[in-house]
C-alpha cells in the first residue's frame, strides 16, 4: 500500500483473556516479566461507577498489574466488567478498593503503582497526609478517601492485556508472539464475549474528508467488513454508526474539522460500535485513538496479526 501504511505503523492492542482457575492477571504479569526480564508493578484500574452501601457514588478500583522493561511499560493487565459473566461468585472473595469521587479514582489509577501489592495506596496516603483505619484510607481530617469492599475472587481471572503502542511490523510481531506464548503456557482461554481491540493514532483521522469517508465506507460495506474481520458474534458492544451520525458524514461538505467533530458528537457517536471514533472527535479524549473493536480474540499470534492486516487494508480504503 506504499504510503498508505504509514498511519498504521503504531497500534496499541487490547487482548481479552481469562486465566485458569487459581491464577490471576497478576500471575500472568509475573510470568511475562520472567520471560522478558522485566519487573512487575501493581496498581489500580478505575473500572465502573455505581453506588456505595451508604448511597455515595461508587468508583471501583480493581487490581491491576503492569510489566516494565528497560524500554518502559510493555503491557498492563486490567479487569473488564464485560467479561465477568459466567464466572463463579462463591465461595472465595477478594478485596477491592473504591472511592466516591471520579477525579480521585483517576488520580489513584495514575499514582497507585508499587512493586509491592500492599503499598499501592501509600503514595496517595502521603499526598493527603492520610492514615489507614480498618481498611479505609482517611485524609488528614478523618474523611474517608478509599474504602475496602469485596468482589468475587474469580473476577481476578479476567485479564485484559493492554499493550504499549507497538511501533512497526517487527515490534508488533515480537510483542504479540511473546504475550500469547505466555498466555498459552499459563493455560489462558478466550472468554465467551471477548474481542480484540486495535487502537490507531487519532491524528491522521482528524480530517473532515477522511473521517467522513471512513464513516460512510463502513456503513455501505459493513457486511464486507464483518466477512473480512469475522467478529465474535457473542460480543455485545458492537454496532454500526447511527443514522444521525451518517447524515452528518453525508452532509459534511468542507466544514472545518472542529465543527465536523462537534456535530458528530451531538449526533450521538458512541464507544460501543464497530469503530469507536470518540478518541478522534473529542477535545479531551482519554485515549486519542481510532479504536477498531470488531475483531475476534485468539490465542494464535498468527490469527491476531492477520486480523490487524485485514483491518488496515479496510481502513486504507478511506485514506
Amino acid at each position: 500500500m506504499g504510503q498508505l501504511t504509514r498511519p498504521f505503523e503504531r497500534v496499541g492492542l487490547e487482548l481479552e483473556l481469562l486465566t485458569p482457575p487459581r491464577s490471576t492477571r497478576l500471575t500472568f504479569a509475573q510470568r511475562l516479566a520472567s520471560k522478558v526480564r522485566g519487573t512487575v508493578e501493581v496498581g489500580f484500574k478505575y473500572l465502573s461507577e455505581g453506588t456505595l452501601p451508604d448511597g455515595r457514588p461508587l468508583c471501583r478500583l480493581s487490581m491491576a498489574a503492569r510489566v516494565r522493561t528497560k524500554k518502559g511499560v510493555l503491557a498492563s493487565f486490567v479487569d473488564d466488567g464485560t467479561l465477568h459473566g459466567g464466572l463463579p461468585i462463591r465461595p472465595a472473595r477478594r478485596t477491592l478498593q473504591a472511592t466516591d469521587e471520579l477525579r480521585l479514582a483517576l488520580l489513584i489509577e495514575r499514582l497507585g503503582w508499587s512493586t509491592r501489592l500492599g503499598e499501592r495506596l501509600d503514595e496517595v496516603a502521603r499526598l493527603f497526609g492520610g492514615t489507614f483505619d480498618g481498611g479505609t484510607l482517611l485524609d488528614a481530617f478523618g474523611h474517608p478517601l478509599v474504602v475496602t469492599l469485596e468482589e468475587p475472587a474469580s473476577w481476578h481471572r479476567v485479564c485484559e492485556v493492554v499493550t504499549r503502542p507497538l511501533e512497526g511490523a517487527a515490534d508488533r510481531r515480537r510483542s504479540v508472539e511473546t504475550i500469547l506464548s505466555v498466555a498459552n503456557e499459563l493455560g489462558c482461554t478466550v472468554p465467551r464475549t471477548a474481542a480484540l481491540h486495535a487502537h490507531y493514532d487519532a491524528a491522521p483521522w482528524r480530517s473532515t474528508a477522511r473521517l467522513g469517508r471512513l464513516i460512510l465506507q463502513h456503513h455501505r460495506h459493513r457486511q464486507r467488513w464483518w466477512s473480512a474481520l469475522a467478529p465474535n458474534p457473542a460480543c455485545t458492544k458492537l454496532g454500526p454508526f447511527g443514522p444521525t451520525v451518517r447524515r452528518v458524514a453525508e452532509a459534511r461538505g468542507r466544514v472545518p474539522f472542529a465543527t465536523f467533530a462537534a456535530a458528530l458528537g451531538l449526533a450521538g457517536a458512541k464507544k460501543e460500535a464497530d469503530l469507536n471514533i470518540l478518541g478522534v472527535i473529542e477535545r479531551f479524549p482519554k485515549q486519542p485513538t481510532l479504536e477498531v473493536r470488531c475483531l475476534p480474540m485468539s490465542l494464535s499470534p498468527g490469527a491476531v496479526l492477520r486480523s490487524l492486516e485485514a483491518t488496515e487494508a479496510l481502513l486504507a480504503e478511506s485514506w
